[in-house]
C-alpha cells in the first residue's frame, strides 16, 4: 500500500498510534466526518490530528448539523451514468439500495453502450429505471438523466462511488433554504493502495474541506475579476439539484465533460446557477467513497482531460456572460500557474512530476482548439412544456396571493408598497420583501411588520434574480411583482382576480395604473388599448410590472433573465404571451412613482435593451403579421425614445 487508510473514531484520536510507513486518517463523530492527516511518522500523532480536526470541532460545537430535516416529503431522483463498467456498477447500485430510506427513484443512464452489460446489471435490481442514451457523453447522459427524473430533486453520483447508508436521508435534509440550487458533498477516497490515487487525492482530489460552505451571487461577483473558480464547489461524483435550476440556469452544456472536452460540466453548471444569482452549498455530512484511478497511465490520462475540459469550461462561460475574468485566468493565470510549477520541478521539490506537468499543459492547448472546434454547438435548452399551464386555474375563496417586493435602497419608499399589498381589499395576502443588498434601512423597516411579511436577504443579485428568488419564497396560486418606489390600489387584486374567475384558462391578467411623482401626487393616468403577443411585439402596452397578477405556476417555466438590466418585464410577458393567453383591462391597478432613481431615466440604455428583447422573438416569428408586429414594434421604440 502506498497510504495505509485509517477511519477511526473521535473517542480513539487519544489512543490511536501507527506504526512506520504512510497512513491516511479520517476522523469520525458517529456519521460526521472531522478531518483527515496525513502521517508519515509515529511521533506526536495525537497532536496531528486534533490541530486537524478542531476546526470541524468547533463548528459543530457551536452551530449543529447544517442538515434541517424536511417538513414535508420530499420526491428524488438519483442518476447514475455509466459506460461499460458493469462490477462498478453493481457494487454502487447495492450500496444504494442497502439504507434505511428507500423512497427514491433510482435512473441508470447507458451511455452509448456496445453491449448489454449494463441493462443485465440493472435488471437485478427491479427498483432500477434503466435509460439507454445512444450519443457519447456524460453531459448528454447527464441531461437525458435530468429529462427522465420525476423528482423535485435530482442527485448524480458516478459508478465508481460507494454510498453510505444515510446519503439518501441526508440529500433529503439539504434544500430546506430556496436560494439553495445545487447541493455537494464530501468525497473521501475509498483507498489510496497506489502512487497514482495517492498524487490525485493530494493533488485533484474531490475533498473541499469538512466545513460546509455557502457560495453565492456575492462569492460570484467577488471573483469576477479573475474567473469565478466555480470547481471549488463540490464534484460531479457527489452533487443534487433542484428541478427548477435546469429551467432556471439551463441544462448542462454537451461539449463538456468525458465524451467531450474531457470535464468541467459539472463546475461550469454550477458557475451558471451562481451568475443567475442563486446559491450552491457545500454540505460535508452528504458524504462518498471514490475509487481514484490506480495506475499513472490512467492518472495522466485523467488529468489530459481535466485541463482540456477546464480551459473548454472558461471559454464557456465566457461565451455565456461576456466576463473578462475567465479569459484573464486562462491567459495568465495558467501560464503563471505552469511556470511556477516547471520552476519547482526544477529546484527538486519530488512532489512534482514533468511528465504530469507537461501533459495538463497539453491538455490546455487541446482545450482551446476544442472549444474553437466545437464553438457553434452552443447550448440549447430544450424544455418540456408543462402540459398544467393549459388547464384552467383553479380560484376559491381563499386562494392565497403572493406579493413580491425586490427592494434595493429604496427604504424611503418601502412602507407604501408594503402597506399597500398588506392593505387590499382581498383578504388572503402574503407579502415577501427580498431585500438585495440594500445598505439603507430597509432591514430595519421590515422587521417593524414582525410576521406579517416575509423577509429575504441577499448579496446584491439585481433585479430579475431578485423577483426569481421571491417565487422560491412564496407560497401563492398567484404572483404579483411590486417594485419597492411603487404602490398597489386597494382593489387591485380583487379586481385581476375577477377576470381569471371569468377567464380561467389566462396566464395573467393586467390593468392599467397611474403615474404619480417622488411625492406621490398624480402626474398621469396611463391606459393604452392591447391584447397578448402581437400587441406586445408593437409596444410594451402593460407599462408597469406590478399591474399584473401572474398564476404562480407559470414560474415553474418562465422566468426573468438576469442578463437584462431593465425590460426583463418585458421579455418575461413576450415569452408567456407567445404561448399563452392574457387578458388587458382599463380598470386602475397602482401607481407607478417616477423620481430620479428610475432605471428607465436612461433612455439610451432602455432603446437598446428594448431592441435586444425584440430581437430576440425573430428567431421565433411564425407568420407575417407576427413579422409585421415586431417591426412596428422596433419603430415605436425608437419614436418613443426620442421623444421621451
Amino acid at each position: 500500500m502506498y497510504y495505509k487508510t485509517h477511519h477511526i473514531k473521535l473517542s480513539e484520536v487519544d489512543t490511536f498510534s501507527i506504526g512506520k510507513g504512510r497512513h491516511f486518517v479520517v476522523v469520525w463523530s458517529g456519521e460526521l466526518p472531522l478531518g483527515h492527516v496525513w502521517i508519515t511518522s509515529p511521533e506526536n500523532v495525537t497532536d496531528k490530528i486534533r490541530a486537524a480536526i478542531q476546526p470541524a470541532l468547533s463548528y459543530y460545537n457551536e452551530r449543529g448539523s447544517s442538515l434541517v430535516p424536511a417538513g414535508k416529503a420530499v420526491r428524488l431522483s438519483v442518476v447514475i451514468c455509466t459506460r461499460h463498467r458493469p462490477q462498478s456498477l453493481h457494487t454502487c447500485l447495492r450500496s444504494l439500495l442497502v439504507g434505511p430510506d428507500t423512497d427514491f427513484e433510482l435512473i441508470v443512464v447507458d451511455n452509448a453502450p456496445g453491449n448489454d452489460e449494463t441493462l443485465q446489471v440493472t435488471r437485478r435490481f427491479p427498483q432500477v429505471r434503466y435509460v439507454r442514451e445512444e450519443r457519447k457523453g456524460l453531459d448528454i447522459a447527464r441531461n437525458t438523466g435530468a429529462r427522465t427524473a420525476t423528482g423535485d430533486i435530482i442527485a448524480y453520483t458516478d459508478d465508481d462511488v460507494s454510498i453510505p447508508h444515510n446519503w439518501i436521508t441526508n440529500l433529503k435534509a439539504c434544500f430546506a433554504d430556496p436560494l439553495v440550487m445545487a447541493v455537494t458533498g464530501l468525497v473521501i477516497p475509498l483507498s489510496l493502495d497506489t502512487r497514482a490515487q495517492y498524487i490525485f487525492e493530494k493533488k485533484w482530489g474531490f475533498n473541499k474541506g469538512y466545513l460546509p460552505r455557502r457560495f453565492n451571487h456575492k462569492y460570484f461577483l467577488d471573483n469576477l475579476e479573475y474567473g469565478v473558480p466555480a470547481w471549488d464547489i463540490g464534484a460531479g461524483a457527489n452533487m443534487a439539484f433542484r428541478k427548477e435550476a435546469f429551467q432556471l440556469a439551463g441544462f448542462f452544456d454537451e461539449r463538456l465533460d468525458v465524451g467531450a472536452s474531457g470535464c468541467s460540466g459539472d463546475s461550469e453548471m454550477w458557475h451558471r446557477i451562481l451568475a443567475e444569482g442563486w446559491d450552491c452549498h457545500y454540505v460535508p455530512e452528504l458524504y462518498v467513497f471514490h475509487e481514484h484511478r490506480d495506475t499513472m497511465a490512467g492518472l495522466r490520462k485523467q488529468l489530459f482531460g481535466y485541463m482540456r475540459g477546464h480551459v473548454s469550461a472558461l471559454l464557456v462561460q465566457h461565451e455565456n456572460y461576456q466576463h473578462p475574468g475567465e479569459l484573464k485566468r486562462l491567459q495568465e493565470g495558467l501560464p503563471h500557474y505552469y511556470r511556477q510549477r516547471l520552476l519547482s520541478w526544477i529546484k527538486g521539490n519530488r512532489e512534482e512530476y514533468i511528465r504530469h506537468i507537461i501533459t495538463e499543459i497539453r491538455g490546455c492547448k487541446s482545450g482551446v482548439r476544442f472549444y474553437k472546434a466545437h464553438q457553434h454547438l452552443q447550448r440549447q435548452d430544450i424544455h418540456a412544456f408543462p402540459s398544467l399551464l393549459f388547464q384552467p386555474v383553479d380560484i376559491s375563496a381563499e386562494s392565497l396571493v403572493s406579493v413580491i417586493i425586490p427592494c434595493y435602497n429604496h427604504g424611503h419608499y418601502l412602507r407604501q408598497a408594503i402597506d399597500s399589498a398588506l392593505g387590499q381589499s382581498y383578504a388572503h395576502m402574503e407579502v415577501i420583501v427580498v431585500d438585495d443588498g440594500s445598505s439603507d434601512d430597509t432591514a430595519a423597516i421590515c422587521r417593524e411588520y414582525g410576521e406579517r411579511l416575509q423577509y429575504v436577504y441577499v448579496s446584491r443579485v439585481g433585479l430579475s434574480a431578485a423577483r426569481n428568488i421571491g417565487v422560491q419564497h412564496s407560497h401563492g396560486d398567484f404572483v404579483i411583482f411590486l417594485d419597492a418606489d411603487d404602490y398597489l390600489f386597494r382593489g387591485a387584486t380583487e379586481i385581476n382576480l375577477f377576470y381569471f374567475r371569468h377567464y380561467p384558462h389566462l396566464a395573467f391578467v393586467s390593468g392599467a395604473h397611474d403615474r404619480v411623482n417622488a411625492g406621490g401626487e398624480l402626474i398621469a393616468a396611463m391606459y393604452q388599448c392591447g391584447e397578448g403577443y402581437l400587441s406586445l411585439l408593437q409596444g410594451n402596452f402593460i407599462g408597469m410590472e406590478g399591474c399584473i397578477l401572474y398564476r404562480r405556476d407559470l414560474f415553474f417555466y418562465f422566468h426573468f433573465d438576469t442578463k437584462l438590466k431593465a425590460c426583463e418585464d418585458y421579455d418575461l410577458n413576450l415569452k408567456i404571451t407567445r404561448l399563452l393567453p392574457s387578458f388587458h383591462h382599463k380598470e386602475k391597478i397602482a401607481a407607478y412613482r417616477i423620481h430620479d432613481g428610475n432605471m428607465s431615466g436612461n433612455r439610451q440604455m432602455m432603446l437598446e435593451l428594448a431592441r435586444e428583447v425584440l430581437n430576440r422573438q425573430i428567431p421565433v416569428l411564425s407568420n407575417e403579421a407576427e413579422c409585421i408586429a415586431l417591426e412596428t414594434g422596433q419603430q415605436n421604440w425608437e419614436t418613443y425614445y426620442e421623444t421621451a
